[in-house]
C-alpha cells in the first residue's frame, strides 16, 4: 500500500515537472509582435506565423526587400510594423534605419522566412533597408513608414445647421496652348453664400492636386462651409484641379509642379479660369487670389505666386518638395554645349533655389505664405525636405515677407496641414476686406 502511494506520488511530481506546450494565436501582427519579444518561437508557432505572412502577401517575392512593411495601428496614434525578408538560414539579416537605428531579424525555422517586429509611438517614422550579410538591398518608395494623427478642430467636421455649398464637378478639361492634349479632372466648389454682385466680387483658391484635397473628414469644402458660416473668412470660389494625364498614358504632374516657370499658373489664368469667370463674379485682384498646395503641389503654388504675382499673391504650402529635381545631366559642365545655349531650365531653375532667389530680390514681391512640414520629412537625393523649407522660411524672414511656418514630427504628408486648415485659412485672409486682423503667430 504504502509503495503504491509513492509511486503515485512520484507519477504526480513527474506530471506537474513538464509544462504544457502552449503557444499564442497568430491571427494579427499584434500577436506575432507577442510572440517574436515575449513568447516561445516553437515549430507549430513558426509554421503559423509563415502561414499569416504569406496570406498577406499572397504570392509576393519577398526576397528582394521590395514589399510593404506589414502595419497594425495602435490606439495611441502609432503603430506596430512587422518586417518579413525570405533568406538563406545562413545568412545574417536584420533591418536598418536612419538615426543608426537596427534591428535583428528572427528566422522562422524550416520557412525560408525572416521577421521582426517593432512598435512606434505616434509621430515617428522609418526609412529603412534590409540588410543581408552587409548588403544593403530594397528601400525606395516601399521602403519608409511613419504614424501620424491628429485631432480635427471643430471647423475640419461638418456641423449641424451649416449651409452647405456646392461641389460641382467639371467636364474633363483638354489642355490647348500651354498642355497640349492633356486631360485633367476639375472641381468647383460654390459656398451657400455667394451672391454675384459686381461690387463686391468673391475670393479665389485654388487647390493643386485637387481630388485629394475634397475627400474624406477635414476636407476643404467642410472647412470653407463652416467658415464662411461663421464669417472668419470672405466668400470666395475654390477649384479643385488635379494633374493631367498625358495623351500617350502617365502623368504630367512633374511637368506642371517641378519645372519653377510660369507656364501652369498661365494655363489656370487662360484655360480654366475663365470658365469659372464667366458663370460666377470673382475679383480681379491677386490678392484675393490664393493657391494651395502639397508637396511640389506646394512648391507649384509658389511658383505660380512667384512667377504670376499679378495672378496669385496668397500661398499655403504643405511639406513643399523645395527640392533640386534635376538629373546630373541637367547641371552646365564646362565645355559642354550647356554654356553656349544656357542651362534648359532657363533662369526659372528650381524649387531647390527659392531661397537665394527670396533674398535677393528687392523690392519682394507681395507674398503671403504658409508653411508647413515635419521633421521626418523625406531625406532622399534629391534634397532633404525639412531642411530646404526650413530655408524657405529663413529666407522669407530675412527678406521681410509676411509668412507662418509651423514645424512638426510628421512625415512627407498633408495630415498634418489638413488638421490646421481652419487656422491657416482664418490667417491667410485676416487682413482682407471686412476681416479681423489676426496677429502673426510664432
Amino acid at each position: 500500500m504504502k509503495l503504491s502511494n509513492s509511486l503515485c506520488l512520484v507519477a504526480i511530481a513527474c506530471f506537474a515537472a513538464v509544462p504544457e506546450t502552449t503557444h499564442a494565436a497568430v491571427n494579427s501582427i499584434a500577436e506575432i509582435h507577442q510572440v517574436l519579444h515575449h513568447d516561445e518561437l516553437d515549430a507549430a508557432t513558426a509554421t503559423e506565423i509563415a502561414d499569416y505572412i504569406r496570406n498577406r502577401y499572397k504570392g509576393q517575392d519577398l526576397s528582394r526587400g521590395r514589399h510593404r512593411t506589414l502595419i497594425q495601428r495602435t490606439e495611441s496614434g502609432g503603430g506596430i510594423a512587422l518586417w518579413v525578408l525570405e533568406a538563406p538560414a545562413t545568412d545574417n539579416v536584420s533591418v536598418v534605419a536612419e538615426k543608426d537605428r537596427r534591428w535583428q531579424m528572427r528566422r522562422l525555422p524550416e520557412t525560408g522566412l525572416w521577421v521582426w517586429t517593432e512598435e512606434f509611438p505616434n509621430f515617428s517614422s522609418v526609412h529603412f533597408r534590409f540588410d543581408v550579410n552587409g548588403k544593403r538591398i530594397g528601400g525606395g518608395r516601399e521602403g519608409r513608414f511613419g504614424f501620424e494623427s491628429y485631432e480635427w478642430q471643430p471647423e475640419s467636421l461638418e456641423q449641424p445647421g451649416t449651409p452647405k455649398g456646392i461641389l460641382t464637378k467639371m467636364p474633363s478639361h483638354t489642355g490647348k496652348t500651354y498642355f497640349p492634349g492633356v486631360q485633367r479632372d476639375w472641381w468647383v466648389y460654390v459656398p451657400a453664400q455667394y451672391q454675384p454682385n459686381p461690387n463686391q466680387p468673391a475670393k479665389l483658391i485654388v487647390f493643386n492636386d485637387g481630388g485629394g484635397f475634397i475627400r474624406g473628414e477635414g476636407n476643404a469644402c467642410t472647412v470653407l462651409d463652416n467658415l464662411i458660416h461663421l464669417r472668419k473668412i470672405p466668400v470666395m470660389i475654390a477649384v479643385f484641379v488635379n494633374p493631367g494625364k498625358m495623351p500617350g498614358g502617365g502623368s504630367n504632374r512633374g511637368n506642371e509642379y517641378d519645372t519653377c516657370t510660369p507656364r501652369f499658373a498661365t494655363f489656370l489664368d487662360e484655360e480654366l479660369l475663365p470658365i469659372v469667370r464667366e458663370k460666377y463674379t470673382i475679383s480681379d485682384d491677386p490678392w484675393d487670389h490664393a493657391i494651395c498646395g502639397s508637396s511640389s503641389g506646394a512648391s507649384c503654388a509658389f511658383t505660380a505666386a512667384w512667377h504670376r504675382n499679378d495672378l496669385f499673391q496668397r500661398v499655403i504650402s504643405f511639406v513643399g518638395s523645395y527640392c533640386d529635381f534635376r538629373g546630373l545631366q541637367d547641371y552646365p559642365q564646362y565645355g559642354d554645349q550647356h554654356l553656349l545655349d544656357g542651362n534648359k531650365f532657363g533662369p526659372w531653375k528650381t524649387a531647390h533655389d527659392y531661397p537665394a532667389l527670396i533674398r535677393k530680390t528687392d523690392p519682394r514681391k507681395q507674398i503671403k505664405i504658409f508653411l508647413q512640414d515635419g521633421e521626418n520629412d523625406l531625406d532622399n537625393q534629391l534634397g532633404n525636405w525639412f531642411e530646404n523649407n526650413q530655408r524657405m522660411a529663413s529666407a522669407l524672414n530675412y527678406a521681410g515677407y509676411d509668412y507662418w511656418f509651423v514645424a512638426g514630427q510628421g512625415m512627407h504628408s498633408k495630415k498634418h496641414g489638413m488638421s490646421l486648415l481652419p487656422e491657416i485659412l482664418v490667417w491667410l485672409w485676416s487682413d482682407s476686406e471686412g476681416q479681423p486682423q489676426q496677429q502673426k503667430a510664432e
